[in-house]
């Protein structure tokens, strides 16, 4: 007999091919929602925050991987138009159940989260000082971030995201470990806390 699980994975699987390459409004390309799908699974994570989630692209790919982990999701988004269309493509996926996703500024809304996390998804940039703003996020995530888990965010090797301030911050901490994955030009990177 088919379980639930195995209809809602090929639910999952249709859909992300049926849409692949139409995502607008900065969501990640195809092949960098299948690198954050494979780094959850490589890790077993479980417990996820998502910030910026624009319209849903790698929400998904991060529900399709949390589902086989038994994990979930929050993520947010400060577009309301973008969240709205976030809402209604999980419901097309079927991932619904698996994602808590929130409205507003995560600046604001990431300290009122109770939870701790073993991976955060960085995919937001701030309208005023772009450049400041994965030091920021970090900032405010970073204490939530258990030991062992890993801060990604995406961006940072097509010129679009971080300067450079992220990463000489992480080397001036010393207890993170960070690489690059390059499945498509955006790049994004992977630091795991080390202690």
């Amino acid at each position: 007999m088919m379980s639930e699980t195995i209809t809602e994975k090929e639910t999952v699987e249709e859909f992300l091919l049926q849409h692949k390459n139409k995502w607008t409004f900065f969501n990640v390309p195809f092949e960098d929602g299948q690198a954050l799908e494979n780094l959850v699974l490589e890790n077993n994570s479980q417990t996820i925050l998502e910030i910026g989630t624009s319209t849903g692209h790698s929400t998904i790919w991060l529900a399709k991987a949390v589902e086989k982990t038994g994990g979930k999701i929050i993520t947010i988004e400060i577009d309301k138009n973008r969240h709205q269309q976030a809402l209604k493509n999980f419901k097309e996926a079927d991932v619904s159940h698996l994602i808590e996703a929130k409205l507003g500024d995560a600046l604001q809304i990431i300290p009122t989260l109770n939870e701790t996390f073993d991976f955060v998804f960085s995919d937001a940039t701030l309208t005023v000082q772009p450049k400041e703003s994965y030091l920021l996020f970090f900032k405010a995530t970073e204490p939530k971030l258990k030991i062992g888990g890993l801060y990604t965010m995406h961006n940072v090797t097509d010129g679009y995201g971080d300067d450079g301030r992220f990463f000489k911050y992480l080397e001036k901490l010393g207890n993170y470990q960070t690489s690059i994955i390059r499945a498509s030009h955006n790049g994004i990177s992977v630091s795991k806390k080390l202690k």
